[in-house]
């Protein structure tokens, strides 16, 4: 409004209603953030999945529904959104109408900078969903010959996956977490889609995996400096794999089965409204578990040597 029309109705008593910012909800993340199933429902903007009920919720938080920056890959791993390279799938890409014309390699985090470098546009960002870590997994079980490796060698590469994953995990919730101070940080666990059929060659080895990797997110969620809520998608889906998964179509499809479908995305959606709608300033700690592979409080000191001044982009 221009000053002399502001001045001229503040002497009559007259005042203007201010005008309500813009909040954002940011996601960044895989293709469980983007909300893929059979790759049959792109390209999109990502508004969709856990993501879209979410944004529906805060609507009713903030007054107004947030615009919803998705920046998620399918196949990205930790290491890949800093570096723009090493995803485990190689066409994710071009499913999100957010990358268009992008030039290659796209580096998830360099999109996240571009996007939100002003500190009053990031003041709006009132939500960040962060989800990684199940391709990380998927990278070691993909390996040739894994599966004919002694139970011993599994474990000792699922091991160090998970520990090359802590490193850069920190560092994200780190970055997130500096460059929106004030924003509500939701982290996102794993479910384990291979619990929905028995028969699969992974259904001995996956779900301590899975759990470990879990357990690994809440374990750095629950670093104080991160002030993040960690949203148990595993509980939310089991013992329900085989009718929230697209696990029944491993044979004909293996490229998306281990997707939800729009039936676990609403489990999904229903558990992170519920663990927003339960959210404290800060969050309990959790006692950590060994495979957590590092004490809470070593792990402390680690993230704030890596992130403070800034994330250091590595590769996984």
């Amino acid at each position: 409004m221009p000053y002399r029309i502001a001045v001229i109705l503040a002497a009559v008593g007259v005042t203007m209603p201010e005008v309500q910012a813009q909040p954002f909800y940011v996601v960044i993340g895989d293709s469980s953030a983007f909300g893929e199933t059979n790759r049959t429902k792109n390209p999109s903007d990502g508004d969709r999945g856990y993501v879209k009920p979410f944004a529906d919720y805060l609507a009713g938080k903030y007054g107004i529904r947030p615009t919803v920056a998705n920046f998620a890959i399918n196949g990205e791993t930790s290491g890949s959104f800093f570096a723009g390279t090493g995803r485990v799938s190689s066409d994710g890409q071009g499913h999100n109408t957010n990358c268009n014309g992008l030039a290659s390699p796209y580096a998830q985090y360099q999109r996240l900078q571009d996007s939100f470098s002003v500190p009053a546009v990031n003041a709006e960002v009132k939500a960040v969903t962060v989800q990684f870590g199940a391709n990380n997994l998927d990278a070691v079980a993909s390996s040739p010959d894994f599966l004919a490796l002694s139970a011993e060698r599994q474990q000792n590469l699922v091991a160090a996956a998970l520990g090359a994953f802590q490193a850069d995990y920190a560092n994200i919730l780190g970055d997130v977490r500096q460059r929106f101070p004030n924003a509500d940080l939701y982290t996102m666990g794993y479910h384990n889609p291979y619990n929905g059929d028995p028969s699969h060659p992974f259904y001995p080895l996956a779900d301590s995996a899975v759990r470990a990797l879990n357990q690994v997110i809440e374990g750095v969620s629950s670093v104080p400096q991160f002030d993040a809520h960690y949203v148990d998608v595993y509980g939310a889906i089991n013992p329900d794999e085989s009718t929230l998964t697209l696990m029944s179509t491993w044979q004909t499809d293996p490229v998306n089965y281990v997707h939800l479908n729009d039936d676990g995305y609403a489990a999904v959606s229903a558990e992170l409204i519920g663990t927003a709608h339960t959210a404290v300033a800060v969050p309990s700690v959790p006692e950590p578990a060994t495979l957590a592979l590092a004490a809470v409080g070593g792990l402390a000191l680690f993230a704030r040597r890596k992130w403070r001044g800034g994330a250091t982009a590595t590769a996984a």
